[in-house]
């Protein structure tokens, strides 16, 4: 019998989404999957020839917990150049991607805690929360996507700990603004908060620039900043990323990788290290993404019955619609009368939408935004 814990947890909706179109293609099906999470490129062969090289001289061991050495120096630098947070190698643990959000919250909440979260927001961060054994406040934000203070300061009470944040956003692709990000930070210092930046997207933006709220003076003790090498290298299946605080709290969060996983995968360590010199590919991919981008834009303006914020980040469109059905209910009728696998909205905390992810081909996008537009009309008549 599984613990009363795990019950309250929730499958991944974009993981069973993909789940479900690997299913389709073994079959023989042509599907059109905008539900994939990820880059389609493959890792540049510079990374992974620098990672086998480690591997074939014997770096195939354990490394420090906390992360080789001369990785976290490097991201450290990267943080000093590229975020303007001014940090040393120990405020930097290496860690597995999507784990950082499990030690993070792992280390500064206690059972009960308060985890303000403004929707749409990542599909994971719910179920991380109560796996936490936390409580997640959910705050609506305008049309926009900015935050609604007034409603903030409502749900504030002496167990709200953290606000946790994703910028570039999945799932909208809003890039939130130094300005907004500024009056977020004096919202969480006025309230004693501890924020989490999740910034994984960072080096995904088209319009805009990315500002780190870590970078600012008063909040440098109270962000923690989590990034890795995922969207940017196209290194999803390495499993690593990064975690940036104050030493109090690295420490912390190191005891418990260090009684959970250990370290991260010594290999994917060694592919990091180089990924970090490898910015060609990094504009290279962002550029092929922004064309998709634009393509994905122009196809969607083009059906009638759905609306959606412009992307300025991440690689994903979020449309909403007016109709009365479900996103379930519409998600499935995409799949099995236009072989279109998109994810519906209600697990990002947004009914009535649908996520769609332009990080796939020209052709997919064009094809399978038609079938999407060929949906509507049929509903429409």
């Amino acid at each position: 019998m599984v613990s009363s814990r795990v019950k309250l947890i929730n499958e991944s909706a974009t993981v069973s989404m993909s789940n479900k179109a690997a299913e389709l293609k073994a079959q023989g099906k042509s599907i059109y999957n905008f539900g994939i999470g990820e880059p389609d490129f493959t890792t540049p062969a510079r990374i992974i020839d620098y990672s086998y090289k480690f591997a074939r001289e014997g770096g195939t061991h354990y490394t420090p917990s906390a992360g080789i050495m001369e990785l976290r120096q490097k991201i450290a630098d990267k943080m000093k150049v590229k975020n303007n947070i001014d940090i040393s190698a120990k405020n930097v643990l290496v860690t597995p991607s999507k784990f950082s959000l499990n030690l993070a919250l792992y280390s500064i909440i206690d059972p009960g805690d308060e985890v303000i979260l403004p929707a749409p927001y990542y599909v994971s961060y719910t179920d991380i929360v109560k796996l936490n054994e936390g409580k997640a406040l959910i705050t609506q934000t305008d049309e926009n996507y900015e935050f609604d203070f007034d409603q903030m300061k409502k749900l504030v009470s002496p167990k709200t700990k953290v606000f946790m944040l994703n910028n570039p956003v999945n799932p909208t692709g809003k890039v939130y603004s130094e300005k907004s990000l500024r009056q977020l930070s004096d919202f969480i210092i006025e309230n004693g908060l501890y924020l989490i930046s999740d910034e994984i997207y960072e080096d995904l933006v088209y319009k805009g620039r990315m500002f780190s709220p870590g970078s600012i003076e008063e909040m440098k003790e109270r962000t923690i900043t989590l990034s890795g090498f995922s969207k940017s290298y196209a290194m999803t299946g390495w499993r690593v990323g990064y975690m940036v605080a104050s030493e109090e709290i690295i420490k912390a969060s190191n005891k418990v990788q260090q009684q959970t996983l250990t370290c991260a995968p010594s290999v994917s360590q060694y592919a990091a290290i180089d990924a970090l010199d490898d910015e060609d590919d990094v504009v290279s991919m962002r550029n092929i993404f922004n064309k998709r981008r634009e393509l994905a834009i122009s196809l969607l303006r083009e059906i009638d019955g759905i609306s959606f914020y412009e992307p300025e980040g991440a690689f994903y469109i979020f449309p909403g619609y007016s109709m009365n059905k479900s996103a379930d209910d519409l998600s499935m009728e995409l799949l099995e009368k236009e072989n279109v696998i998109v994810t519906p909205g209600d697990p990002f905390g947004a009914a009535k939408h649908f996520r769609i992810s332009y990080a796939t081909s020209e052709d997919v996008i064009s094809k399978g935004i038609n079938n999407i537009n060929e949906y509507f009309k049929k509903i429409k008549n």
